[in-house]
């Protein structure tokens, strides 16, 4: 892309310009910035006081700094030059890492001007809007007319070119004019313009669009109007619409508080509305949408196990073999737990097992589906069937493995450990026994593991002499 330069002070020919004044070592102080001419020239053809020792070799500015210098120039103020000027004399003869020095003068009005000219090409980005129109040879056109707050139209042309490279459009402010044929930009006078277009025919469906998306009842005008100015409005068909959004957004307010929905205000309706509607869906776990699990799982996986079971032990989630397979711990966790049955003196078929969660959360390694933890909202999502199950079963004692049961138990978050230390009860009154989740046992070393795997024969063992009471 090439950039066909008219007349006028830019920034390169203002670094043009400089160049051989800043490198004779001239201060700011002694040049005159001829207004009007562009031309700048030596108040006085002695080095001292207005000069210091010329730059010794090539005359380098800073990267960074040739890149502040390009949007200063933008910045609409009669003195920028003789500031830029100021600025690269002071890096390069006075202190290579002013800018880094924040409580500067200079530097701290050079960030506000840069920060302005940033804010104003951002909003050129977001408000022009183009108009489509015919060319002199009838080829189809586009439009736009923006009124910028700094003389940024140069950067901003680049930035559509790049947007829309197969678009022929021109883009006009009181500046000047940028218009671009597909392969160059060229800037000219806006008084070489043709009348501008006022409106196209699509220009309605513009309107409906952004009616449509507008939530009237939430408007806030004034945080509107600081991300869109009404500097901006002439020239933005949507703005049209602003004014009756408005009063639709305060009329339907004042309906809300005429019917006295106001004054509850505080009461989580939403989450009422959720907890009345957590009833098991009739058409079964298996199509249970409460969370995005199913969306990667092969199925959900109930619980097994007597109905009549006096014990009902919780993990975590279905595993790899588990999700294939729709039945709980028969994979390598499985087969600890029991190993682990075995040396507590229970049997698995006396046990009801299940899951807090019912799909298998996992993430890919290589071939491998590896396990993930689930989140505390798909912990809750996933409760009504928990709780299904034990409504249906009426454990004697409930055993939570790992601390993802403990959570879907008891709904607060603790640790393993700390769980193990106290006697816990759910608000039903049942019994609740923490231990280590057998896959815990198998990720440890053996060491660990031989220490976690006598805890959980332990746990087991509590939670049969639970049922003593109970004959």
């Amino acid at each position: 892309m090439t950039i066909a330069h008219s007349e006028g002070f830019t920034f390169d020919s203002w670094r043009g310009a400089v160049r051989p004044w800043l490198a004779a070592g001239h201060k700011a102080e002694g040049l005159v910035w001829q207004d009007g001419s562009n031309q700048i020239k030596a108040a006085s053809a002695d080095c001292e006081p207005n000069c210091v020792q010329p730059a010794v070799g090539r005359l380098r500015l800073p990267r960074v700094l040739m890149s502040l210098l390009q949007n200063l120039a933008c910045f609409r103020h009669p003195s920028r030059w003789e500031f830029m000027y100021r600025l690269a004399w002071r890096v390069l003869y006075e202190n290579p890492r002013l800018l880094d020095d924040p409580a500067d003068p200079d530097v701290a009005n050079a960030v506000t001007m840069d920060r302005a000219v940033r804010r104003d090409l951002h909003k050129m980005h977001a408000f022009v809007r183009f108009r489509e129109s015919a060319g002199d040879d009838g080829t189809v056109c586009y439009f736009a007319w923006f009124e910028p707050q700094h003389e940024i139209l140069r950067p901003g042309a680049v930035f559509f070119a790049n947007r829309f490279p197969n678009m022929c459009w021109t883009i006009a402010t009181p500046d000047g004019a940028a218009a671009w044929d597909t392969k160059a930009i060229d800037f000219f006078a806006p008084r070489a313009l043709a009348e501008r277009p006022r409106e196209d025919i699509n220009e309605h469906l513009w309107r409906t669009y952004y009616r449509s998306i507008c939530n009237v009842a939430r408007i806030n005008p004034s945080a509107m109007q600081r991300e869109m100015p009404k500097h901006y409005w002439n020239n933005l068909p949507e703005a049209t619409e602003i004014a009756s959004l408005l009063r639709d957004g305060a009329a339907r307010f004042a309906a809300r508080q005429k019917q006295g929905d106001h004054e509850n205000f505080t009461a989580a309706k939403s989450l009422q509305r959720s907890l009345a509607q957590a009833q098991v869906p009739a058409a079964g776990i298996q199509l249970c949408r409460a969370c995005d699990l199913w969306k990667h799982a092969t199925q959900a996986v109930e619980g097994e196990g007597p109905k009549s079971a006096r014990i009902m032990l919780v993990g975590e989630q279905p595993g790899d073999e588990e999700d294939l397979r729709g039945r709980p711990f028969i994979g390598p966790a499985g087969k600890v737990l029991d190993e682990a049955f075995q040396a507590a003196g229970l049997k698995r078929g006396e046990i009801y097992l299940t899951n807090a969660v019912k799909h298998f959360k996992w993430e890919p390694r290589g071939k491998r589906r590896l396990h993930k933890r689930p989140g505390v909202g798909e912990i809750r999502a996933c409760n009504v069937w928990l709780l299904n199950e034990i409504e249906a079963v009426k454990p004697a004692v409930i055993v939570a493995l790992g601390a993802s049961a403990l959570t879907a138990l008891l709904g607060s978050a603790k640790t393993v450990e700390t769980a193990r230390a106290m006697d816990l009860n759910l608000p039903s009154g049942v019994p609740l026994v923490a231990s280590y989740h057998p896959s815990s046992i198998l990720r440890a070393d053996a060491e660990r593991s031989a220490i976690l795997r006598e805890a959980l024969v332990g746990d087991l063992r509590k939670a049969s002499s639970l049922l003593a009471p109970h004959g």
